[in-house]
């Protein structure tokens, strides 16, 4: 149970330690707020009228303006005091079902109010940053189009040592990391006469996975969905088995040196790893859908591709193989592709989904340009596994040539149309049926236009 109770802030005479009462240092150690903004309704003029009421009955002997002047500064004197101490002891709470979730499933939601003190609070407002992609069922979450987020606001009233929740379900209908938070309350006194507002900085991040397809879905051949071992043999080395060592020699790479064996022969010494005919599958995921990624993007194109390179990297850690992604997306708040070489992590395939999870819509790189550059990088056995919602000449003259020289290639695409001329040493998996369910913009010259109720028919 995560707790948003923002940290103290010191005030001048705690940070002394000498000044004030026991008792006031004490409750002011309990503060658990910062940058705390004060707006009230009553102005020196009240305290001057108060003043002015009080003298003139005094004068005059009037018991009706001396009752109105001492009840007009103890309601002052009493609503500053309740909103100086309403923030005191106030807790504002978040909890998640779950902080994962794939799309299309929900997730339930408690918000919690907690007042730990003896004094009631008559109104309380919680105003909290939600994701507007994510709707809530019970609710909306309006949209702010000054800071361009999503605000929930709920209201409160909980009374002395009172603990209130309440509980929403979330749809999560789009991939993504999406946060919550800081949350803003305000209160104050029960006249109405001041208000206190403070904001707690905490955040929670609630991660939803693109949806998974399976096998039968995207009709993949059962057997050998990535292709067949190209050659008799071993394909490549295993890295994580040392059979022994050698004599270093020129070309081999620095990862191979064994230092301890060196030292102790003083004789640079490489390692020698164990034969595997494991294969290792390398995704690459295209998430431009134009031919020119400036041209801008289909969102609904993108998730569908974004979806069939999560369901491929299931289905190899499903079948146990080393699996990797590079994407030419970049995460949010980053201008670098996303690049996980295969692996054995048992954690492996979390996260590749959350890195799918948090890709950006907007290509760093042409695919064949990332495609030609992390090649050479990747192990010889490796098979690249390309997933493009588009098969466009650039692409398509890439795989040509890494499978020209020697390296198992796998095209999957969603174009509209499959590859014409024939890709030799390409698997090519062509899946529109994946997209009947759309309508999508046709590309014209260059130029999109849209196509009257049309829609991907599967070839």
């Amino acid at each position: 149970m995560l707790s948003f109770s923002p940290t103290p802030q010191p005030r001048k005479d705690e940070a002394s330690g000498s000044r004030g009462l026991p008792f006031l240092r004490a409750f002011r150690s309990q503060r658990r707020y910062v940058d705390v903004n004060k707006d009230t309704q009553f102005s020196d003029a009240w305290l001057l009228l108060a003043v002015l009421v009080l003298g003139f009955g005094l004068i005059v002997s009037n018991r009706f303006f001396t009752t109105g002047g001492i009840l007009l500064l103890v309601l002052a004197g009493v609503g500053w005091l309740w909103s100086a101490l309403s923030l005191y002891g106030l807790h504002y709470r978040r909890h998640f079902a779950e902080v994962r979730a794939f799309q299309g499933e929900e997730i339930r939601l408690t918000l919690e109010v907690q007042n730990q003190k003896f004094l009631p609070l008559t109104w309380l407002t919680v105003q909290d940053i939600f994701p507007t992609e994510l709707p809530i069922r019970e609710t909306t979450v309006a949209f702010n189009p000054t800071t361009n987020q999503g605000e929930f606001r709920t209201f409160w009233m909980p009374n002395a040592f009172q603990r209130l929740s309440r509980h929403f379900t979330i749809d999560c209908t789009a991939r993504g990391f999406h946060k919550y938070g800081p949350a803003q309350v305000e209160t104050g006194d029960g006249f109405g006469f001041f208000s206190r507002a403070a904001r707690f900085l905490d955040e929670q991040f609630l991660i939803v996975y693109p949806r998974i397809y399976s096998v039968a879905e995207m009709e993949l051949p059962a057997k050998n969905p990535f292709g067949n071992l190209a050659a008799h043999g071993y394909l490549h080395e295993d890295p994580m088995r040392t059979v022994g060592v050698r004599a270093w020699a020129s070309g081999d790479s620095p990862r191979r040196i064994h230092w301890k064996a060196t030292a102790r022969h003083q004789a640079l010494l490489s390692r020698v790893y164990e034969p595997s005919k494991e294969q290792q599958i390398q995704l690459f995921l295209n998430v431009a859908t134009l031919e020119r990624h400036w041209f801008g993007t289909i969102p609904e194109l993108q998730e569908r591709a974004i979806s069939v390179a999560a369901s491929l990297a299931a289905l190899a850690a499903e079948q146990r193989l080393p699996v990797g992604l590079i994407a030419n997306g970049t995460l949010p708040g980053s201008d670098q592709p996303l690049r996980l070489l295969p692996g054995r992590n048992p954690e492996q395939l979390t996260r590749i989904l959350e890195l799918l999870a948090a890709v950006t819509p907007f290509a760093s790189d042409p695919i064949e340009y990332l495609l030609l550059k992390e090649a050479p990088r990747l192990g010889w056995g490796a098979t690249i596994v390309v997933v493009s919602a588009i098969a466009h000449e650039g692409l398509l003259v890439a795989l040509l040539e890494l499978a020209e020289a020697g390296r198992p290639v796998v095209l999957v695409t969603l174009a509209e149309k499959p590859p014409t001329q024939f890709l030799k040493g390409v698997t090519v998996y062509h899946l529109p049926h994946l997209l009947d369910d759309l309508i999508l913009p046709q590309l014209v010259d260059g130029q999109t236009e849209d196509a009257e109720d049309r829609r991907f028919q599967r070839r």
